[in-house]
This record gives structure tokens, C-alpha cells and sequence, in this order.
């Protein structure tokens, strides 16, 4: 009987160049904003961006790679040379992976990926939750310079979601970049930015803006007081996959002896209501209809 030659289903093939191409879909690099965070602080950004790399290549998702293999994708994929690629193996080996060597036969030296909650665990309680995961266009993520952007914009949430405002220092804290090269890798990774204003209710239980004196050369004036800005990325939101059940693992190995920092944005009545512990100086999300000015991002001091 004749089948139908769309009918038949295609394998994932490697290309001439030696690069992984999955049937019908770009080929993707998924990217873990907790672990990003985390490696930039540590300077450990390159190694963490080829184990990000090694396992967009490893398309059959079995964590091993043939040496040889993994090599010609990661060069014709995202631009190494052969020596650049040795040079991040070597430094990564027992951290993300482990490169099992065949002396008596190099083509059959493998490279054996860790998983996300090893890698997760390594860096202790730098990550203690894990949020969803984003993915940018491997094409993008090609260059030192490029890649350091997107490392850093995972941080953020992708556009289109409902985020938090957040300070350069509080930034700064979190990943180690300092604001200069914020403001750089901004312009590199196309991160998006919305300013954010507070606002109060007043004794009649009317929302009115929260001001502050202005001191100008000839004349003082009142303005609107700005809250840190909203930052978005370009990435898009990726399947969990494995990340609830490895939030439940880490919570669980992980020793958390840290204190809960109190919380200051609050996107709901609900997770103010639920939250435990909250800065002095909270802030609500004032829902779009009641905004003080129409498409502006106000927060009502609660």
C-alpha cells in the first residue's frame, strides 16, 4: 500500500555542518533566570551559557553528547572556534558536565551533561526557587557580547507578562552587574522599560498622587514621585518541563537559614493579604481603570 510521502514522520538529523535541527522548529536556547542571575555574580557566565548551548544541541534529551558531535554543532550553531569550545569545556568540566575521554579511541569521547537540578545545587542558595524558564533564538546567541545581554535580560520577565518595579542597585545585587553595563546590555538585548509612579489614598479614601518638592535653580516646584522602573525582555516563555519538581527537590536538599526578605510590590489584594512578612513602605497595583492618568503604571501605597 502507498503511504503519503508527507506522512512519513522525520527523524532529527544532523546537517553537513554538524549542526542539531529539530523537524519543523528553529533550533532554541532555553535560559533559567534564577541560574543567569547566579553565574554572572560568580563569573561563571561563559561556562553556564555553553551548558545552556550543549543542551539545545542535545535534541534526543539523553544528556550525552559525542565530543566530536558536540563540537560541530556548537561551532556551526553558535559560532566557536574549536579552540574557544575546548578552552569553556575544560573550565565547565565537573560543574555542568563531565567529559568522559576515550584515549584509545577520540572519536568516542563523551561529554555528559549535568541536569538542571545538579547545576541548580551547585550554586547553593544563590538559587533557592526556580521560576519559569524563557527562550531566545539561537541565532541571537552568538558573540561574548550578545550573550552576556541575554543572560542578563532573563533576569526580567518577557514582555507581555505582569512584572515588578526594581532598582539598578536591587539589579546590581542580584546578577553583580554594575548600572553602566546595565544600560549597555539594555540597548543590546532590546530590554524594554516603563516607569512606574506611587500613589496613595487620601483621608476621603481618594486616590491621589504621591509628590515631592523639587529644588531648580530659580524656582521650586512639585512632582509626581517615580518608583523603579519595569524592565521586559525579548525572550519568550518556555514549558516548565522539570522546574516543579526540581523546586520541590531543592527545597528539600537546600539549607535555608537565610531570613525572608519583606516583600514591597504587590501585584494582587490576594498576595498582599497572604503575604507573611511586607516592607513598611508597600505598594499595590492599581488596576488599569482606576489609574490617575490612562496607561500609566501607578502602585497605591498600602
Amino acid at each position: 500500500m502507498a503511504v503519503a510521502k508527507d506522512r512519513i514522520p522525520q527523524k532529527n538529523k544532523v546537517n553537513q555542518e554538524g549542526s542539531y535541527q529539530v523537524a519543523g522548529r528553529s533550533l532554541f536556547v532555553k535560559l533559567f533566570p534564577e541560574l543567569s542571575a547566579a553565574a554572572l555574580k560568580a563569573g561563571l557566565d561563559k561556562e553556564l551559557a555553553l551548558w545552556y548551548e550543549l543542551r539545545a544541541v542535545n535534541v534526543t534529551g539523553c544528556g550525552r553528547l559525542l565530543l566530536i558531535d558536540a563540537l560541530a554543532s556548537l561551532a556551526s550553531s553558535f559560532g566557536y572556534s574549536e579552540r574557544t569550545a575546548y578552552r569553556l569545556l575544560k573550565a565547565g568540566d565537573g560543574r555542568f558536565w563531565d567529559i568522559h575521554q576515550a584515549p584509545w579511541m577520540p572519536s568516542r569521547s563523551v561529554i555528559k551533561i549535568y541536569s538542571l537540578k545538579r547545576v541548580a545545587a551547585w550554586f547553593d542558595t544563590s538559587v533557592l526557587r526556580l521560576s519559569r524558564p524563557v527562550e531566545v533564538p539561537a541565532q541571537s546567541f552568538k558573540g561574548r557580547r550578545a550573550k552576556h545581554a541575554l543572560l542578563y535580560s532573563s533576569f526580567f520577565k518577557p514582555d507581555g507578562s505582569r512584572a515588578k518595579p526594581i532598582s539598578r542597585d536591587s539589579i546590581k545585587a542580584a546578577t553583580g552587574v554594575k548600572r553602566r553595563q546595565q544600560q549597555r546590555y539594555d540597548k543590546v538585548a532590546g530590554i524594554k522599560r516603563v516607569a512606574n509612579f506611587a500613589c496613595k489614598n487620601d483621608s476621603q479614601g481618594k486616590l491621589t498622587p504621591i509628590r515631592h518638592l523639587v529644588d531648580g535653580k530659580s524656582r521650586q516646584w512639585l512632582k509626581d514621585r517615580r518608583l523603579g522602573n519595569t524592565y521586559y525582555s525579548r525572550a519568550i516563555k518556555a514549558h516548565r518541563g522539570m522546574t516543579k519538581r526540581v523546586n520541590a527537590e531543592l527545597q528539600r536538599s537546600l539549607k535555608r537559614d537565610e531570613a525572608r526578605l519583606p516583600k514591597r510590590f504587590f501585584l494582587t489584594p490576594r498576595s498582599l493579604i497572604r503575604s507573611p512578612v511586607r516592607d513598611r513602605e508597600a505598594f499595590l497595583l492599581v488596576n488599569e481603570r482606576d489609574t490617575l492618568i490612562p496607561g500609566r503604571m501607578e502602585w497605591c501605597m498600602v
